[in-house]
């Protein structure tokens, strides 16, 4: 399930929901930080600063001001909580208020969520960009989600690997709930990613996922495309690239694209509350954990 592509469809949506003007948060909880660096920022640049996520999520340091861990990007409406090197290192201090149990495991499985309360106000959606493996950073991110999108390539050990890794978000749930932090997704939904029609096993793939996922699967998958491939090579999204091949075949990649993410903003708006006589709403904000 965590491949490439996971990190391409996530900087993927965030510029197609810039694009359709709103105000996004990236939020990546990834040691290996590779959003951090689709959004043009080294992670090395940040090992001497104080005001990071893997700071503010560790129960040793001092640093609680979520908001200073923000930083600019190359879209004025797209703002990124990075990745830095001293993310694993919170893992672990995460990891050890198991010695202490109770209040202590609690609140540090409420790190996450409790800095995006602080900002939320500020954005529409808020995606998280999850680690690769499910110990206190993930479950931070599940706490903190209030939607999950799950990209599954058209191929059998992936989607055979998405029908463990859902046993382990049910397993992991249940784990949230034991510690005092239940967790209300408005959806869950599988993306069909990196699809080829012209190829027979993953035309096969594709029908077993309609019949397996059902109604938790997006109707459209996404195409692969040389114009991801490359957008993605060159560290960016096919939203900000030029054609590399002919026009028309990079406007039907932008079209699948388009036709794939604004399936996902249907679920993400549907989670939003109505607008009152007033035209306002108290809150406007998923969380997307992708």
């Amino acid at each position: 399930v965590y491949d490439s592509f996971v990190v391409s469809c996530l900087n993927h949506f965030a510029d197609y929901l810039a694009l359709q003007g709103y105000r996004v948060l990236v939020i990546d909880c990834d040691p290996q930080a590779s959003t951090t660096t689709m959004f043009d920022i080294q992670p090395e640049s940040l090992l001497d600063e104080e005001e990071t996520l893997g700071n503010f999520l560790s129960p040793r340091s001092t640093f609680d001001d979520f908001r200073s861990a923000i930083h600019d990007t190359a879209w004025p409406t797209i703002k990124i909580v990075p990745s830095s090197l001293g993310l694993q290192d919170a893992e672990w201090d995460l990891t050890a208020t198991l010695r202490e149990g109770g209040q202590a495991v609690r609140e540090g499985l409420q790190r996450l969520r409790i800095g995006i309360e602080t900002v939320m106000r500020d954005f529409d959606v808020i995606l998280l960009d999850p680690p690769p493996a499910m110990g206190f950073l993930g479950l931070n991110v599940m706490a903190a989600a209030t939607g999950l999108l799950v990209p599954v390539p058209a191929r059998q050990l992936d989607y055979l690997s998405t029908i463990h890794f859902m046993d382990t978000i049910a397993d992991n749930i249940e784990i949230l709930e034991e510690n005092g932090t239940p967790v209300d997704y408005g959806f869950i939904r599988i993306v069909c990613s990196a699809y080829t029609p012209s190829k027979p096993g993953e035309n096969d793939m594709w029908r077993m996922m309609q019949s397996t996922y059902a109604n938790f699967l997006l109707s459209q998958p996404i195409l692969a495309s040389e114009e991801i491939k490359n957008a993605t090579q060159a560290f960016r999204s096919v939203y900000e690239s030029k054609p590399s091949a002919s026009h028309a075949t990079y406007q039907r990649c932008r079209d699948n694209l388009d036709g794939v993410f604004n399936e996902v903003l249907q679920q993400i708006r549907a989670q939003w509350p109505s607008k009152s006589s007033t035209g306002r709403t108290t809150e406007t904000v998923s969380s997307v954990a992708a």
